[in-house]
């Protein structure tokens, strides 16, 4: 965008992920936003208001359920043209009280008569967006977030490296790595992946569980471990930066998520040729394909989780299909660089508008 003469600023709270942004060129202007409704977020308005109308942009592109509305309000405030909201989930949903959903739903409609266009990340998000009344069919288009091929790429890792990586986790040629990658936290399911995995070790010995990531579970997800007795067969190697070369070191992934927005770490996985064991809720329904690509579960149900973990150790078969058929799917609907030129197209029209 700015090699075609735009001015490209990000606002956003300040944190770890934002100054890595802004370290590649992009301005950055810093403002609290916090999860949680709070009384601060009307001096966010406040600020975002103050610095757009100072900017004059023409184009303001939120994204997730907080920091889009604080700033479509801020957008609409300071009179910008074309106010952009990308949804990648859903802001009402059945697991929150009727009463917030209602207030929510207020909200979102209210917010979105004032919002220029909805670009959903998946087509059933596009679909659910106007079914609750905040978008219309005529202002609602899906792009597909992307993954970026230069770095999940098979090919550029050396086979002698991911076996070094590997080893000290303690496994050798015979052992098969189920990995996980996520934030340990309640709605990812690890708990339920531990259930089962403590299932799967008695007909597959050769089996070991890898978990990267850190979070507030971390104690009891290890404790958890230790009760199953399934300590020697479980890793817990804390939070990981080369993505690529650490789902290049699994044999098959699996996340027992409950809740997603998009899912990419599992695309990712599918990369990088690694099948994928998931649960059978959205947006992974719409990502993946049961039997095809990936092995999807029913939600909660450890049993089948359990099944579907020893069926993919015990058939490398199996693993090989599924990991070539969602490297496949991957690259037909997932590329970084489509999604970035679909963007840029949409950004060029708004500024043609009168």
């Amino acid at each position: 965008m700015r090699a075609d003469g735009y001015a490209v600023w990000l606002a956003c709270s300040d944190d770890a992920d934002a100054r890595a942004v802004a370290r590649h060129g992009i301005s950055f202007f810093p403002v609290h936003i916090s999860r949680s409704i709070s009384p601060w977020d009307l001096l966010a308005v406040l600020r975002l208001y103050r610095f757009m109308r100072r900017m004059r942009f023409v184009i303001v592109n939120t994204h997730t359920s907080k920091g889009g509305f604080v700033g479509r309000l801020a957008a609409w405030l300071a009179r910008v043209p074309c106010i952009i909201y990308t949804a990648h989930g859903y802001t009402v949903h059945a697991a929150q009280p009727r009463l917030v959903q209602a207030f929510y739903r207020l909200l979102d409609n209210w917010i979105g008569r004032r919002t220029s266009l909805f670009i959903s990340v998946t087509e059933r998000v596009k679909d659910a967006i106007i079914e609750l009344g905040s978008a219309r069919a005529d202002n609602s288009i899906c792009i597909y977030n992307g993954i970026d091929f230069g770095r999940f790429a098979p090919t550029t890792l050396d086979p002698q490296h991911v076996a070094a990586r590997r080893q000290p986790w303690g496994v050798d040629s015979t052992t098969v790595v189920i990995g996980c990658a996520s934030r340990l936290v309640p709605d990812k399911g690890l708990d339920l992946l531990l259930d089962a995995f403590a299932q799967v070790v008695p007909h597959a010995p050769e089996a070991m569980l890898v978990i990267a990531g850190e979070g507030p579970l971390h104690a009891a997800l290890q404790h958890q471990a230790d009760t199953l007795g399934i300590t020697a067969r479980v890793r817990f190697i804390g939070w990981q930066d080369d993505m690529p070369e650490l789902m290049a070191c699994f044999d098959l992934f699996c996340l027992p998520t409950m809740r997603e927005g998009f899912g990419y770490v599992f695309l990712e996985a599918q990369a990088m040729g690694v099948p994928v064991v998931a649960t059978a809720i959205e947006p992974l329904t719409e990502t993946m394909t049961h039997g095809e690509t990936a092995l999807l579960v029913a939600p909660h149900d450890v049993t089948q989780l359990a099944q579907a973990l020893t069926r993919l150790v015990q058939d490398p078969a199996e693993r090989r299909r599924l990991g070539m058929n969602g490297a496949v799917r991957v690259r037909q609907l997932f590329d970084q660089r489509r999604q970035l030129e679909q963007l840029a197209k949409v950004y060029h029209q708004c500024v043609k508008k009168p």
